[in-house]
């Protein structure tokens, strides 16, 4: 066995395999990815409750910070040798020595952080400090004091206030707080107190803490009021221009943002986790950087570690799915391995897809080997079944009652044992025409037809089976109570309603015999003959009439042997006179009379009362027309299926006669003549040559008088009538014969293709393949 042919064989096997181990590996896998996303945020939460644990601490220190130095400014301001410097109308160098110290020695004992103090004396326009020379001027405060600009009050102010060192100015940085009143708005105050504060307490804090985190990467920043940095010179200037950037950018595109927050930015090729919080007092920023990546590390391990449980699972999954499947695929397996052995035997040309489609079309195999016989056992049953039937008709069969039972059970015969019995024949009228006018698989088609549409009807009632005695009729062996009596009506109504559906879907009439009831099964056989004796009487009740005993019953019961004599002489005295008014009423009686008659006794009355009129005719001197003719008689007269028929071709044939110029008449009844046409159309309808003036030179008679006879006797052209009989021939071939449509148009006399396709298409509606192709498909169908 090749690679192909065993993964076809194994193939449902292997994706039972894969679909429940891929199960269980997306299973793992959205668990193990929900789980690391979830690690993932849990960690930057955590790291970011950490980074904020220490800004909190930072900004715990500031908070104190600024709430020290406002007390202390608030009571320096109030101070009695700060108000004695602050407010003095003179200067005194003593005095303002004596009270700066006393204000040094007291302040910078208990903070040591504090840098120098600043007073302004508005009254001497000086300003004093206790870190400079005593005579420092501070450019901001004088700037404040000589403009109209504010400065904020008890607010940090990082500055660069520059000292002189050696006569080198150099930066000095502290937070200044400014404390001032003034008893009019807008109006410069009296005296400012400025009190300067190193800002290496808090820098150094933030130093330990990036000494700390420094292998980390962490860096802590602080900006103040204005978005500048506090710089000790210790950080990348790269880094900060960035953060500041980067800050400033997140803040202005999250204007809902939280005054305390982080957010993630690149800087280098490396992202970082930016932690930020606000000092409210102060109106300064702390923010803290750390690289994600090392936020990470404990991820990128966690996730190594669900890799491997992921790789560990596929391989239980796999061994589980094959434990699994084995178990499931074990009953399919033996199945399709025992089918494949039995096919092997069979066929080796089976193509093994997977085995769900193996199974499928050994399956569908099966069911159309199934399919097949069955049909063929219907078949023979249907055969069977109508042999039994036609056996009970035709023969006068002698069987048991259990044995009968068993046929009709095995043969599906829906007839019941217990009960009567009735034949009902149903006769095809002007059966000629039938003949002619319909091909044979389309009579067998219409018969068919007629034993459905009686049996559907008839079972409403009554169970009924239907048989086609392949001939001009069609019987119904109808079941019935034996106490319904009134089963002639019944049926007679029914019988009515088929007539109706067979002339309205078939364009033909049928008349109808019903026998008498019988509770033998083998009397039907007698009672079948008895339906076709009462057929025969068609010929005095006319076509599409519904035939009883109880109808004929005084026909056949009639002991006249004749019409009368009477009326025989008259009508003999009549012709004599030529008066065709006398003739007609003379007729019309006799034929009354007829209609009395039993069938055979109708029968010979109309063969003696032709004999007695082309007597007549003869000892008269005068040419019977062609229907009376010696010849023609069974064809014109006694093929005829109604006495009413046969009374109109008389009456006409007899006119004829009696007309002076009889060659050339315009007799719409000339049978003679159009039977001979037609007749002759059946025979050369292959000649090419054939049409009307071929056939009008050929009988020796005008085209004009030919065309106009034939015309009115079909109601039909002799043109039209050879294209409808070259066409229902070519029909014939289509179905029957594979030849190509040019060979059958040129077969029926047609030697132009075009004019054979205009032709069969305005006929039938479609082109000569597809109407070959519709027809085959319906034979299919039927059988």
């Amino acid at each position: 066995m090749n690679i192909k042919a065993f993964l076809g064989a194994k193939a449902y096997f292997i994706k039972m395999v894969l679909w429940i181990s891929v199960a269980i590996l997306i299973l793992v896998v959205v668990l193990s990815t929900v789980i690391y996303i979830n690690s993932q945020n849990l960690l930057v939460k955590n790291e970011y409750a950490a980074n904020q644990k220490i800004l909190y601490q930072v900004k715990y220190n500031m908070s104190f910070m600024d709430q020290t130095i406002s007390n202390l400014s608030k009571f320096l301001y109030l101070n009695s040798d700060v108000t004695a410097i602050m407010y003095a109308k003179k200067e005194d160098m003593i005095e303002v020595s004596s009270h700066m110290s006393k204000v040094v020695s007291s302040v910078t004992s208990a903070i040591p952080y504090i840098h120098s103090i600043g007073i302004y004396n508005r009254n001497l326009d000086h300003s004093y400090s206790t870190g400079f020379p005593l005579f420092f001027k501070d450019q901001m405060l004088f700037d404040f004091i000589n403009s109209d600009q504010a400065l904020p009050k008890l607010k940090p102010i990082f500055r660069d206030i520059k000292k002189l060192v050696n006569g080198v100015t150099e930066s000095e940085y502290v937070f200044s707080y400014f404390i001032y009143e003034t008893t009019v708005s807008g109006a410069k105050p009296d005296g400012v107190v400025v009190i300067n504060v190193k800002p290496e307490w808090l820098l150094e804090n933030i130093n330990q803490i990036n000494m700390i985190d420094k292998q980390k990467g962490d860096n802590v920043f602080i900006l103040d009021q204005v978005g500048e940095y506090l710089d000790d010179g210790t950080h990348d200037p790269t880094i900060k221009s960035w953060l500041k950037t980067d800050f400033l950018a997140y803040k202005t595109t999250h204007p809902q943002a939280d005054r305390d927050g982080f957010f993630q930015s690149k800087h280098g090729g490396t992202k970082y986790l930016v932690t930020y919080t606000n000092v409210d007092n102060t109106g300064m920023t702390l923010l803290k950087t750390q690289p994600v990546l090392e936020i990470y590390t404990y991820i990128n391990s966690l996730r190594n570690s669900i890799i491997i449980i992921t790789l560990i699972f596929l391989v239980m999954a796999i061994v589980i799915s094959i434990v699994i499947s084995r178990k499931i695929y074990g009953p399919v397996g033996k199945l399709v391995n025992s089918i494949m052995l039995d096919r092997i035997r069979r066929s080796d040309k089976d193509e093994v897809v997977d085995e769900i489609s193996y199974l499928n079309t050994v399956y569908r195999q099966s069911m159309e080997m199934l399919d097949h016989y069955d049909k063929e056992k219907m078949q023979y049953k249907d055969v069977m079944k109508h042999y039994w039937l036609s056996r009970l008709l035709t023969e006068s069969l002698s069987i048991g009652r259990s044995e009968l039972e068993s046929i009709f059970k095995e043969m599906r015969i829906s007839l019941v044992l217990d009960g009567s019995y009735a034949i009902c024949l149903l006769k095809i009228d002007n059966y000629k025409e039938f003949q002619h006018a319909f091909h044979p698989k389309d009579k067998d088609t219409i018969r068919f037809a007629m034993i459905n549409i009686a049996s559907e009807i008839m079972a409403r009632k009554y169970p009924n089976e239907g048989l086609d005695m392949k001939d001009d009729h069609v019987v119904l062996i109808v079941s019935m109570p034996e106490e319904d009596d009134q089963f002639q009506s019944h049926i007679h109504s029914l019988i009515k309603e088929v007539q109706e559906n067979v002339s309205r879907f078939f364009k033909i009439s049928f008349t109808a015999s019903i026998s008498e009831k019988t509770s033998q099964m083998q009397e039907l056989n007698g009672l079948y003959h008895k339906a076709l004796d009462q057929g025969m009487y068609r010929l005095l009740l006319g076509h599409s009439s519904v035939i009883t005993y109880e109808t004929v019953k005084k026909n056949v019961e009639s002991k006249k042997t004749g019409y009368s004599k009477n009326h025989e002489e008259w009508l003999v005295e009549a012709m004599k006179s030529s008066n065709t008014a006398v003739i007609e009423e003379v007729l019309g009686n006799l034929f009354e009379e007829l209609g009395t008659l039993n069938y055979h006794n109708a029968l010979v009355s109309i063969i003696r009362l032709v004999d007695v009129v082309i007597e007549t005719l003869e000892e008269m001197k005068v040419t019977a027309a062609p229907s009376l003719h010696i010849s023609s008689i069974s064809r014109n007269i006694l093929e005829k299926e109604t006495i009413a028929e046969i009374h109109r071709i008389i009456v006409g044939a007899l006119q004829d006669s009696f007309k002076k110029d009889f060659e050339g008449n315009t007799n719409k009844l000339n049978y003679f003549l159009v039977d001979a046409v037609t007749e002759y159309i059946h025979n050369h309808y292959q000649d090419p040559s054939l049409s009307l003036t071929s056939i009008a030179s050929m009988m020796k008679i005008s085209t004009r008088n030919l065309s106009k006879t034939y015309k009115e006797a079909t109601h039909i052209s002799i043109p039209d009538f050879i294209n409808e009989f070259r066409l229902a021939k070519a029909a014939d071939l289509l179905i029957q014969d594979d030849l190509s449509v040019y060979e059958i148009a040129e077969k029926v006399g047609i030697l132009n293709e075009t004019y054979f396709f205009s032709l069969f298409k305005k006929k039938y509606k479609v082109t000569p393949k597809e109407y070959a192709l519709r027809r085959n498909m319906t034979n299919l169908i039927q059988k």
